[in-house]
Protein backbone atom coordinates (compact mmCIF):
# COMPACT_ATOMS: atom_id res chain seq x y z
CA UNK A 1 0.00 0.00 0.00
CA UNK A 2 1.54 3.66 -0.64
CA UNK A 3 1.65 6.62 1.37
CA UNK A 4 -1.34 7.84 2.93
CA UNK A 5 -2.16 10.76 0.46
CA UNK A 6 -5.55 12.76 1.82
CA UNK A 7 -5.73 14.92 -1.54
CA UNK A 8 -6.49 10.97 -3.17
CA UNK A 9 -9.32 11.01 -0.80
CA UNK A 10 -12.70 11.29 -1.65
CA UNK A 11 -15.95 11.77 0.95
CA UNK A 12 -19.47 10.04 -1.21
CA UNK A 13 -22.36 8.65 0.18
CA UNK A 14 -23.94 5.24 -0.84
CA UNK A 15 -20.16 4.25 -1.92
CA UNK A 16 -20.16 0.23 -2.58
CA UNK A 17 -17.11 -1.46 -0.24
CA UNK A 18 -15.83 -4.77 -0.73
CA UNK A 19 -16.93 -7.02 2.32
CA UNK A 20 -16.32 -10.63 0.70
CA UNK A 21 -14.13 -11.73 -1.88
CA UNK A 22 -13.43 -15.50 -3.37
CA UNK A 23 -10.26 -17.43 -5.74
CA UNK A 24 -13.22 -18.97 -7.68
CA UNK A 25 -11.15 -22.88 -7.86
CA UNK A 26 -12.70 -24.15 -11.36
CA UNK A 27 -11.68 -20.61 -12.63
CA UNK A 28 -7.72 -20.08 -11.50
CA UNK A 29 -7.92 -16.66 -12.70
CA UNK A 30 -10.82 -15.30 -11.69
CA UNK A 31 -11.56 -12.94 -8.51
CA UNK A 32 -15.29 -12.22 -7.23
CA UNK A 33 -15.71 -9.32 -5.14
CA UNK A 34 -18.88 -8.57 -3.11
CA UNK A 35 -20.09 -5.17 -2.21
CA UNK A 36 -22.29 -3.31 0.42
CA UNK A 37 -22.95 0.20 0.08
CA UNK A 38 -22.53 2.40 3.01
CA UNK A 39 -23.77 5.52 4.03
CA UNK A 40 -21.34 7.93 4.42
CA UNK A 41 -17.16 6.94 3.53
CA UNK A 42 -14.24 8.44 2.82
CA UNK A 43 -12.58 6.87 0.41
CA UNK A 44 -10.00 6.33 -2.34
CA UNK A 45 -11.13 5.14 -5.45
CA UNK A 46 -10.33 1.35 -5.41
CA UNK A 47 -12.54 0.85 -9.19
CA UNK A 48 -13.83 3.50 -11.17
CA UNK A 49 -17.37 3.59 -11.64
CA UNK A 50 -17.18 3.11 -15.35
CA UNK A 51 -15.94 -0.04 -14.88
CA UNK A 52 -18.82 -2.53 -15.91
CA UNK A 53 -19.79 -5.89 -13.20
CA UNK A 54 -16.93 -7.94 -15.47
CA UNK A 55 -14.40 -5.69 -16.69
CA UNK A 56 -12.13 -5.23 -14.35
CA UNK A 57 -8.89 -6.62 -14.81
CA UNK A 58 -5.72 -6.72 -12.67
CA UNK A 59 -2.81 -7.01 -14.64
CA UNK A 60 1.26 -6.48 -14.63
CA UNK A 61 3.18 -5.49 -17.43
CA UNK A 62 0.57 -6.22 -19.75
CA UNK A 63 -0.58 -8.81 -18.70
CA UNK A 64 -3.77 -10.11 -17.47
CA UNK A 65 -3.28 -12.10 -14.12
CA UNK A 66 -6.46 -11.84 -12.40
CA UNK A 67 -10.39 -11.13 -14.11
CA UNK A 68 -11.95 -9.78 -11.32
CA UNK A 69 -16.01 -10.10 -10.99
CA UNK A 70 -17.63 -6.94 -9.14
CA UNK A 71 -21.19 -8.28 -7.54
CA UNK A 72 -22.73 -4.92 -7.68
CA UNK A 73 -26.37 -3.82 -8.05
CA UNK A 74 -27.40 -1.32 -10.64
CA UNK A 75 -27.75 1.43 -8.28
CA UNK A 76 -23.82 1.04 -7.47
CA UNK A 77 -22.79 1.10 -10.45
CA UNK A 78 -23.00 5.20 -9.81
CA UNK A 79 -20.52 5.20 -7.69
CA UNK A 80 -17.03 4.38 -7.45
CA UNK A 81 -16.15 1.16 -5.36
CA UNK A 82 -13.83 2.44 -2.47
CA UNK A 83 -10.84 1.83 -0.62
CA UNK A 84 -12.46 2.71 2.54
CA UNK A 85 -10.86 4.82 5.30
CA UNK A 86 -13.50 5.71 7.30
CA UNK A 87 -17.16 4.59 7.17
CA UNK A 88 -19.84 6.38 8.91
CA UNK A 89 -23.15 4.56 9.26
CA UNK A 90 -26.43 6.82 9.74
CA UNK A 91 -29.72 5.83 11.38
CA UNK A 92 -32.00 9.04 12.23
CA UNK A 93 -33.54 7.20 15.47
CA UNK A 94 -32.80 4.64 17.64
CA UNK A 95 -32.06 1.39 15.69
CA UNK A 96 -34.11 -2.36 16.84
CA UNK A 97 -32.05 -4.96 17.66
CA UNK A 98 -32.51 -6.68 14.53
CA UNK A 99 -30.48 -3.52 12.72
CA UNK A 100 -27.60 -3.05 15.11
CA UNK A 101 -26.81 -6.79 14.57
CA UNK A 102 -26.68 -6.61 10.98
CA UNK A 103 -24.66 -3.38 10.96
CA UNK A 104 -22.22 -4.79 13.40
CA UNK A 105 -21.99 -8.18 11.28
CA UNK A 106 -21.41 -6.11 8.40
CA UNK A 107 -18.18 -4.08 10.35
CA UNK A 108 -16.73 -7.63 11.00
CA UNK A 109 -16.85 -8.73 7.39
CA UNK A 110 -15.72 -5.63 6.02
CA UNK A 111 -12.84 -5.25 8.59
CA UNK A 112 -11.55 -8.74 7.54
CA UNK A 113 -10.34 -7.27 4.24
CA UNK A 114 -9.69 -3.39 5.47
CA UNK A 115 -8.36 -4.35 9.40
CA UNK A 116 -7.34 0.00 9.53
CA UNK A 117 -10.84 1.18 8.40
CA UNK A 118 -12.44 2.93 11.33
CA UNK A 119 -16.37 2.58 11.73
CA UNK A 120 -18.39 5.33 13.26
CA UNK A 121 -22.14 4.99 13.98
CA UNK A 122 -24.04 8.28 14.29
CA UNK A 123 -27.49 7.99 15.64
CA UNK A 124 -29.61 11.18 15.29
CA UNK A 125 -31.06 11.22 18.37
CA UNK A 126 -30.70 9.30 21.87
CA UNK A 127 -28.64 5.90 22.10
CA UNK A 128 -30.36 2.90 24.21
CA UNK A 129 -27.85 0.54 25.89
CA UNK A 130 -28.46 -2.44 23.68
CA UNK A 131 -26.85 -0.33 20.74
CA UNK A 132 -23.67 -0.56 22.74
CA UNK A 133 -24.17 -4.14 23.81
CA UNK A 134 -24.68 -5.29 20.10
CA UNK A 135 -23.11 -2.67 18.49
CA UNK A 136 -19.45 -4.77 19.34
CA UNK A 137 -17.39 -4.16 16.22
CA UNK A 138 -17.84 -0.65 15.45
CA UNK A 139 -14.95 1.50 16.65
CA UNK A 140 -17.62 4.47 17.67
CA UNK A 141 -21.11 5.00 18.53
CA UNK A 142 -22.04 8.72 18.59
CA UNK A 143 -25.33 10.62 18.68
CA UNK A 144 -26.10 14.04 17.84
CA UNK A 145 -29.46 15.34 19.49
CA UNK A 146 -29.35 18.58 17.73
CA UNK A 147 -27.95 18.52 14.13
CA UNK A 148 -28.37 22.54 14.70
CA UNK A 149 -25.80 22.60 17.54
CA UNK A 150 -22.72 23.62 16.17
CA UNK A 151 -20.69 21.86 19.00
CA UNK A 152 -21.86 18.87 18.33
CA UNK A 153 -21.94 18.78 14.65
CA UNK A 154 -18.24 20.52 15.52
CA UNK A 155 -17.13 17.34 17.70
CA UNK A 156 -18.11 15.05 15.52
CA UNK A 157 -16.33 16.63 12.54
CA UNK A 158 -13.43 16.65 15.02
CA UNK A 159 -13.81 12.81 15.79
CA UNK A 160 -13.84 11.92 12.34
CA UNK A 161 -10.25 13.68 11.69
CA UNK A 162 -8.84 11.83 14.59
CA UNK A 163 -10.04 8.26 13.08
CA UNK A 164 -8.59 9.84 9.83
CA UNK A 165 -5.06 10.09 11.91
CA UNK A 166 -5.83 6.73 13.32
CA UNK A 167 -5.69 5.03 10.04
CA UNK A 168 -2.60 7.16 8.59
CA UNK A 169 -1.15 5.67 11.33
CA UNK A 170 -2.14 2.07 11.05
CA UNK A 171 -1.40 2.11 7.37
CA UNK A 172 2.05 2.90 8.69
CA UNK A 173 2.33 0.18 10.44
CA UNK A 174 1.38 -2.51 7.67
CA UNK A 175 4.09 -1.22 5.62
Amino acid sequence: MQEFNSEQLLIDKEVPIPYKHIYLPNEKHKLEIWCFKQDIVIYEKLFDKIIGYRDAKISANGNELINVVLEKDNAQNSHHVGLPYVIIETKYKQPNTHEILTYSQKVQMIKTIFPYCRFVFLIFGSVSARTYRHGLYFDRIVNIINIDDEVEVNNFIQLVKELLNEVKEDIRKFK
